[in-house]
């Protein structure tokens, strides 16, 4: 075990935690406000294969801390081995470990929660409403099972240049009319009508891209990854901002990140040469791209997680912690599916039959 930090109250020693409401750390016992000083650094990106070398001599220690000793009621409790920070169960003081033990690059820096609680709890209720397809007996769900937990997930970013070469086709599309057999009023006539054909031709070409930012989260506990990020916000990393919410190193190492984040690269980089070839209409039959200059800096990110579970099922969700942007699965109504699928396929039918008999 090891004795882990917490953030006394300045005024009565009382524990602390980090408010999205003021921004600052309160204490829960006399509600005195103690300011967290701001530092906004130029962040400066790592070299990507620099690091990556250096990961390769770098040896984890296989001592795992799976247990915690709370500095404030001495109570000993279990810890998930992917937590940087957590919430004593017993006298909810706000513990955050030291991230070295765990993994060997740290977090540069992060967004604090600006989304309460209770915010995101009303921002779940109605997405859950706003859900046309869901079961109405969901939608006057509580939520009073689930357990709603704000979590500091890592996140990767990675910055790079890349010189892409590729072969296809451009189509050009033209117009020609030829005779058609068509059916009017139950009977089959010869009509003259318009038929769209293409005119291939081959290209090649290069594109040259720069890329900034391109997110990838790190948790392995959380499902979705959230988009809506104030980047150009980021803090200084400062152990005050996790103080009474849970915080997660990375699971997914630097280089699985960097494949995960080149795949995003690539279908900017294939719409990129789909721009490029032109025409009406366009075919990508081979496409090499390098990557070079690469960096990266890792992040934590607000999110509030939870999961609920309806007729026996278990579904989760996930809420921005600064813009309140929500993504989740939910169950669906199979009545209101198969009425939507009654009423799509009487309209088809309504058209077909008056088209067929001239109305």
């Amino acid at each position: 075990m090891r004795q882990e930090v917490i953030f006394p109250c300045e005024r009565c020693g009382g524990k602390l935690t980090f408010s999205a409401v003021t921004g600052k750390l309160t204490c829960s016992h006399c509600g005195h406000v103690n300011i967290i000083e701001q530092q906004f650094s130029k962040i400066f990106e790592k070299d990507y294969d620099k690091a990556v070398a250096e990961l390769k001599n770098f040896a984890i220690a296989e001592k795992r801390i799976t247990s915690l000793k709370c500095p404030s009621c001495a109570a000993v409790f279990e810890l998930n081995e992917n937590t940087h920070a957590s919430v004593c169960p017993y006298c909810g003081s706000g513990i955050v470990n030291e991230t070295e033990l765990y993994r060997p690059i740290k977090a540069q820096a992060l967004l604090p929660f600006k989304i309460t609680r209770r915010e995101s709890e009303e921002i779940f209720q109605k997405w859950l409403k706003s859900r046309w397809f869901a079961p109405e007996k969901l939608k006057r769900y509580s939520g009073a099972d689930s357990r709603l937990v704000g979590v500091y997930a890592p996140y990767w970013t990675y910055d790079s240049n890349t010189h892409s070469l590729y072969n296809g086709r451009r189509g050009v599309e033209y117009q020609v009319r030829q005779q058609k057999w068509v059916r009017i009023k139950g009977q089959q006539r010869l009509r003259e009508v318009t038929v769209t054909r293409v005119r291939w031709s081959d290209v090649s070409g290069t594109i040259d891209q720069s890329f900034d930012d391109i997110l990838v989260i790190a948790s392995t506990s959380i499902p979705y990854q959230l988009e809506d990020w104030d980047l150009e916000n980021l803090v200084d990393y400062n152990e005050a901002y996790l103080s009474g919410f849970e915080s997660e190193v990375y699971g997914l190492e630097l280089e699985s990140g960097f494949q995960k984040a080149k795949e995003k690269m690539q279908q900017a980089i294939r719409r990129s040469v789909r721009r490029q070839i032109g025409g009406d209409r366009q075919q990508i039959t081979s496409l090499r791209s390098d990557y070079f200059d690469t960096t990266f800096k890792l992040v934590l990110l607000p999110v509030y997680t939870a999961s609920f579970t309806f007729n026996g099922k278990n579904y989760q969700y996930v809420i921005n912690g600064r813009s309140g942007e929500i993504i989740g699965k939910h169950p669906y109504s199979f009545a209101k599916i198969l009425m939507l699928v009654l009423a799509v396929a009487g309209i088809v039918i309504a058209i077909a039959y008056y088209a067929e008999h001239g109305y």
